[in-house]
């Protein structure tokens, strides 16, 4: 049973095809409760049908039909959850689900976490409480609060399609006073992943809304998800009027649509992390580490305390070019929101923390956490420098959650040697403790809650052990990237801002996505006469040429070059195109201009001068040869084509003059005997001719050899006869 195809009919409300086949499936299945429910709908329909025949208007009749559809989206959603738990019990999901059958319900878990969170809150505003009966009360909460979380997580996770009790619960839950905002971010990421597992538009809607909430730990999350399932499920999405029309709405507020954009350039820049990854491996950090290792060690009395601190001065083995050039690099990615420290910590998310999958989404906090490994970090001057390290880095969550593990397995070195290191950093006068607790610090912003939440996301998809098992959403946006276009609700929502949309074509293309790129330039650039649009035609033709499209890539060049004439770019790329594609006439045409923007350039003159002797117009490419051999007279290359065109305007002599000097040099010693043949062929001289060229002639140039003869018997400098009974004699070896 195709369940996407029975979903894209029901949204046609095509029951004919669609109401049998759901009821065999149900039946199939033997689910009593999902039985009864389709068996009513069913009797409805028929119900509606039987009084059609009998003649009786129903004013209500095509709201009803289109409620019975509904309620078959959630009826088909329901069978295929159940059939994936029947058939695939290897699965996380599945196993997950059937452990959730032990909690009563979703209203059981709020009410749980409710009063739990409630009670923590009670605790910490007590003044009058101890602080040993404070620490063992709150011992037990925060194990209770834990259950509840992983509970409300799985619950989400793997739950059914939301029914209308389920949103009011949700909403209960996310303007609870009581639930912290980090609880409820973790509940946004559930829902999710929950909707990669099935389309739920309740949890796509619920999620929208969220956007609205004040904490931008949940609104961004929110934002992330929306945008998510709005890009990978719309087929299941598209005839949700409710939906729609609530977006509609959103898109009235600029900073939504800005937020969008914003949200989408970083879940694309997630999809380089493996070339990020590659080049922090393979180019800077070795770098950087052998610059380590270079350094010479000073002498005790050389060594100066403050060297790294002084003037916000690196020591000097960090002045070097290459080094300073690397580092650079990474800043520049960094400030980009490339994310640079993946292969770092991929290898640290071993520890049993990660073992379940709600704690790859909890946003670090070492408030409520029971686990053992962070308890050292609770309290004393080590949690000051905790937090200043962590909350002033860009690390995202699970990475501070794996440093901290990582810390705490240094036993005493992290309360004697690292508080140590990190104060004698600090300049003078700044006090650990007002640093650690500054508003700077406390309020990250919403594009670093963004940032963090999507690296989060990768690494569960990249490196939790059953990653197998999902759906990955970053490896489909490699191939289908996000962008405007990528659904008509996008585009109605984004399409009135084109300085936005150019911007992210502009990102899309330095990032290598350049079909995606190319969907929005072409859309920008509808008028070849504009002058204003000249960049974006270049733009165009520079996303045609990555993707090979060279036809197309002349065009874009072309109208480029018409609307703005004399752009050395332009011209440069037209120019190499039309020579590679055999446009030779067109490629010395525009090497031609390009020389009149700059005379003395000796790539320009030998490509022009190349490219006029491909159209056999060689007393036009002479004085460009000339030219290039004042401007480079040792030049092997020049020489030889100079000798050849020389050749072929019947100048022998001259050309000769260049052979000679060729032949002296070890490098062209074989194309110089070459065209030392071919001379004495056009003197007549065979026997000569063939000793000369007998020996250097070969498979490698035999195709080369032929060309050039072809080119003097075409000139009427050799005879085809001639040259038939020389290159037989050469072939047979005569």
């Amino acid at each position: 049973m195709d369940y996407l195809d029975i979903q894209s009919k029901l949204g046609k409300e095509n029951l004919a095809e669609t109401f049998p086949l759901i009821r065999q499936k149900v039946g199939e299945i033997g689910n009593w409760a999902l039985t009864e429910e389709t068996e009513t709908l069913w009797t409805t329909y028929q119900q509606m049908l039987l009084f059609m025949l009998q003649g009786i208007e129903d004013a209500q009749r095509d709201r009803i039909r289109t409620d019975i559809c509904r309620q078959l989206c959630f009826v088909v959603s329901r069978l295929e959850r159940l059939e994936r738990i029947k058939m695939h019990a290897e699965e996380k999901y599945v196993s997950v689900s059937k452990e959730m059958k032990r909690v009563p319900s979703f209203e059981s878990i709020v009410s749980q976490l409710e009063t739990v969170s409630q009670e923590m809150k009670d605790i910490r505003e007590d003044d009058l409480l101890r602080d040993s009966i404070r620490q063992y009360r709150m011992e037990g909460l925060k194990e209770q609060h834990e259950a509840a979380m992983l509970n409300l997580f799985n619950w989400t996770w793997t739950g059914e399609i939301w029914q209308n009790t389920d949103v009011d619960l949700a909403n209960r839950l996310l303007f609870s006073d009581s639930v912290s905002a980090n609880d409820k971010a973790v509940f946004i990421a559930a829902i999710t992943l929950s909707l990669f597992e099935f389309t739920d538009p309740a949890k796509v809607l619920f999620l929208l809304d969220c956007y609205l909430v004040e904490e931008e730990i949940i609104s961004q999350r929110a934002l992330i998800g929306f945008l998510l399932a709005l890009h990978f499920s719309f087929d299941r999405l598209k005839d949700n009027q409710e939906l729609k029309d609530r977006l509609r709405i959103f898109g009235d507020d600029p900073s939504f649509v800005r937020d969008l954009y914003a949200a989408m350039m970083q879940l694309q820049m997630s999809c380089t992390t493996e070339r990020v990854t590659s080049k922090m491996r393979n180019d800077i950090m070795p770098v950087l580490m052998q610059s380590v290792m270079a350094r010479k060690k000073p002498e005790k009395k050389d060594i100066d305390p403050d060297a790294f601190s002084k003037n916000g001065e690196n020591p000097e083995w960090m002045s070097d070019e290459m080094v300073n050039k690397r580092v650079h690099e990474m800043a520049e990615m960094q400030l980009d929101g490339a994310d640079i420290y993946f292969a770092t910590f991929s290898t640290l998310k071993g520890y049993s923390f990660f073992h379940q999958m709600a704690h790859w989404f909890y946003p670090f906090s070492l408030e409520n956490n029971h686990t053992p490994e962070l308890k050292m970090f609770a309290d004393g001057m080590v949690n000051k420098v905790i937090r200043f390290i962590l909350k002033g880095t860009p690390f995202c969550n699970s990475d501070k959650y794996s440093l901290c593990f990582t810390l705490s397995s240094f036993g005493n070195m992290t309360e004697s040697t690292l508080e140590a290191q990190i104060a004698r950093q600090m300049p003078d006068g700044i006090d650990m403790e007002e640093l650690a607790e500054s508003e700077e610090l406390q309020a990250p912003k919403k594009a670093d809650i963004r940032r963090q939440y999507v690296f989060d996301l990768y690494r569960f998809y990249h490196v939790y052990p059953y990653k197998l098992q999902f759906f990955n959403p970053f490896d489909a946006l490699k191939a289908q990237p996000v962008t405007p276009f990528s659904n008509p609700w996008l585009l109605e929502l984004m399409a009135d801002d084109k300085d936005e949309m150019a911007q992210y074509a502009d990102f899309l293309m330095r990032k290598e996505f350049y079909q995606a790129a190319l969907d929005i330039f072409a859309t920008l650039a509808d008028n070849e006469f504009d002058p204003d649009l000249a960049s974006m035609w270049q733009k165009i033709g520079f996303c045609h040429q990555k993707l090979n499209h060279t036809a197309e890539t002349i065009h874009a060049y072309t109208v480029a070059n018409s609307i703005k004439p004399n752009s050395k770019w332009t011209l440069s790329h037209l120019a190499m195109l039309c020579y590679t594609s055999g446009k030779m006439e067109d490629a010395a045409k525009y090497y031609q201009e390009l020389l009149q923007i700059n005379p003395e350039s000796l790539k320009y003159l030998m490509n022009a001068a190349q490219s006029l002797m491909q159209c056999e117009r060689y007393d036009e490419a002479l004085p460009l040869l000339y030219k290039a051999s004042f401007l480079d007279e040792e030049s092997p290359i020049v020489k030889l084509q100079l000798a050849w065109c020389l050749m072929v305007s019947k100048k022998k002599e001259e050309a000769m003059k260049f052979i000679l000097e060729l032949q002296s040099e070890e490098t062209t010693q074989v194309e110089a005997a070459m065209l030392f043949g071919i001379v004495l062929l056009m003197d007549g001289k065979m026997q000569e001719a063939h000793q000369r060229l007998r020996p250097v002639i070969n498979d490698s140039n035999i195709t080369d050899f032929k060309q050039r003869l072809n080119t003097l018997q075409r000139h009427k400098l050799l005879k085809r006869g001639t040259l038939t009974l020389f290159l037989d004699a050469l072939a047979l070896q005569i």
